[in-house]
């Protein structure tokens, strides 16, 4: 499958986003629950995605619409709450590294529902990129080796919830590029970013969390709002332009060298010697897929 420059460069930005809303994220955690920042999130970033579809100047929503629309809604909304109660019940470091599977369930899932089949070396990529992220969200500190990870996922009750994250998420990316070609990129990001929202605030309610909705930290909650705007828009736009395991390959690539980037400069995390072999086993993975 052929990748151009344009399909490149817009997966790349959206790669960018992602990786400094996780750091802006990381920053808000203390003082905001997961659920509250999520919906801060989608809310703050409707009116931008109003503007661009404004911008295009069509409203039209095709008959196809209806099932991908809804089902990635509610996948992005199933995948939150998975995420959050695998963490709550189970370690960071048994349960992190499955979400380096979401490349080969979107790169699968995108055979039967898009048609899109990468070639042989291309599968042999996103195996290294997988291989390399999972290796590279093990514990630095070697407290945690390949094999307690492996024996976590029968033992720990969120490795399963870890792996259903990573299936909702993967699950999500061809439904979203299938709803786009029944509306537009902008159309579909604000109804997706208006559902999530809706969806939020009725269980912050139910949890009686919706106090949590008032910060003092607006200066950092709005440059996570414009990253996450961003990096939404270039993803959607990103699905009219390449395949979609390229797309979430590359992102978990680039954002998973990014992390150590950002770990360093803004959290002072040590860089050691076996992540930066992860990162170069991913490297090698991302230049199969583009060779």
């Amino acid at each position: 499958m052929e990748i151009t420059p344009l399909a490149l460069l817009t997966v790349a930005g959206a790669a960018l986003a992602y990786s400094g809303l996780d750091v802006l994220r990381k920053l808000l955690a203390e003082e905001i629950g997961p659920i509250a920042l999520l919906v801060l999130l989608t809310l703050g970033s409707m009116p931008l995605f109003v503007l661009w579809a404004l911008s295009e100047g069509s409203w039209e929503v095709g008959a196809g619409y209806l099932v991908p629309g809804v089902g990635t809604i509610a996948l992005n909304v199933a995948a939150n709450l998975a995420f959050l109660q695998a963490v709550r019940v189970s370690p960071l470091s048994l349960t992190i590294p499955y979400l380096s599977l979401t490349p080969v369930f979107a790169t699968v899932l995108a055979i039967p529902l898009l048609g899109e089949l990468p070639t042989a070396l291309q599968n042999g990529g996103i195996v290294l990129v997988v291989v390399g992220a999972f290796w590279l969200n093990l514990p630095a500190d070697g407290s945690v080796s390949l094999r307690a990870v492996g024996r976590g996922l029968v033992e720990e009750r969120g490795s399963l919830l870890m792996i259903l994250t990573a299936l909702c998420w993967s699950l999500a990316a061809p439904l979203d590029k299938l709803a786009i070609g029944a509306s537009s990129p902008a159309l579909h990001a604000l109804i997706m970013m208006t559902g999530i929202t809706v969806a939020g605030l009725v269980l912050l309610g139910a949890r009686g969390e919706m106090g949590q909705l008032v910060t003092r930290r607006w200066k950092l909650v709005g440059a996570a709002i414009g990253v996450t705007a961003l990096g939404a828009g270039l993803n959607f736009v990103a699905l009219t332009l390449v395949w979609v395991g390229f797309i979430e390959t590359f992102k978990r690539a680039l954002g998973s060298a990014l992390a150590l980037v950002w770990g360093r400069l803004v959290f002072s995390e040590e860089i050691l010697a076996n992540r930066l072999i992860a990162v170069l086993l991913m490297g090698v993975g991302v230049a199969l897929i583009l060779w």
